[in-house]
């Protein structure tokens, strides 16, 4: 029998968890630091209070929660049934989360309680930064005292270049291309990532660094694509983030009237609320109202190829 732990920020499954999970997060300075000490987790509680009012609309068109950790346990449930064909071997699972439940500190006991042969221990981000996989994997050493891990465990911090996952990615762009109507080497990529604190870089996070080398691989492997970049959504909290904003390089889209575009959401691999609301809800949308020939790639979500390509990361 083999175990795969899988770890992922988390998100409010219900209108109500949704300022617990802000406060935890805007607490946590490994993953934003306002550069105030003790006083961060006053303002957490401010932030969290405030924006969860203005966000519960949001979830609400969601389904009264996050889609994530649903689509995480349906991908789960497949990957067994893919890795018990490839190997011969029964897989279980098991979900941590940083933010909400189920907590990392809570699951983590079943990497030392069973009996496995074989130990997988991941990430749901393809892109190593310390704000998301490092903050994972701390509090999974914290939670469990593996330090260093034992020789049993095979631990993945990233899994950006895997050619089965990117495959799945290509595939969807190829895809967008069509609903377009327009063939793929007329298409503008544009590739969201979800943005990080300015100040990371200057700590020696490899983030970006990564999201570059993934999307040189991607694009060597479409063959066809002469014109992309990238930019960065999601930026919040009273602090300077990394750019170009993807809204802004949106609206300079209609402006300058760059269209045929395909929108690929290079770090997230399911959707939730910053693909169904921030991307398609206000840019995409935006853009469309504005004449623009865009879509978006159809998320990974809990896809067979999807499934598959984690197994091949889990054997890599």
């Amino acid at each position: 029998m083999d175990l795969l732990y899988v770890m992922y920020m988390g998100g409010p499954d219900n209108i109500d968890g949704i300022e617990e999970f802000l406060f935890n997060l805007f607490s946590d300075r490994d993953i934003i630091d306002f550069k105030i000490g003790g006083l961060q987790k006053y303002l957490a509680k401010i932030i969290a209070k405030s924006r969860s009012k203005k966000v519960a609309p949001e979830y609400i068109k969601m389904g009264c929660g996050s889609p994530q950790t649903k689509y995480l346990i349906k991908l789960l449930e497949k990957v067994k049934v893919y890795y018990k064909e490839i190997t011969k071997r029964e897989l279980e699972t098991e979900i941590g989360m940083c933010y909400y439940k189920p907590y990392i500190e809570e699951t983590a006991s079943k990497l030392q309680n069973g009996d496995y042969e074989n130990i997988y221990i991941m990430t749901m981000y393809p892109q190593y930064s310390y704000t998301t996989s490092g903050v994972c994997f701390k509090r999974l050493f914290n939670a469990t005292n593996i330090k260093p891990i034992n020789k049993s465990y095979k631990v993945i911090p990233f899994w950006h270049l895997s050619e089965e996952y990117n495959k799945c990615i290509v595939k969807r762009i190829k895809s967008a291309s069509e609903r377009l109507g327009v063939e793929l080497e007329n298409c503008h990529l544009l590739y969201s990532a979800h943005s990080l604190p300015e100040y990371t870089l200057s700590k020696g996070d490899v983030y970006v660094e990564q999201l570059k080398a993934q999307i040189d691989l991607i694009c060597s492997m479409l063959g066809s694509v002469k014109n992309y970049e990238l930019a960065f959504q999601s930026r919040t909290g009273p602090i300077k983030w990394l750019g170009p904003e993807t809204k802004t390089v949106i609206e300079s889209y209609v402006e300058k009237r760059v269209d045929n575009i395909i929108v690929v959401p290079i770090s997230f691999v399911s959707d939730h609320i910053e693909t169904l609301i921030e991307l398609d809800e206000q840019y995409i949308k935006f853009a469309k109202e504005n004449g623009l020939n865009i879509e978006r790639i159809e998320s990974l979500n809990d896809s067979d190829d999807f499934a598959k390509a984690v197994v091949n990361i889990l054997r890599g």
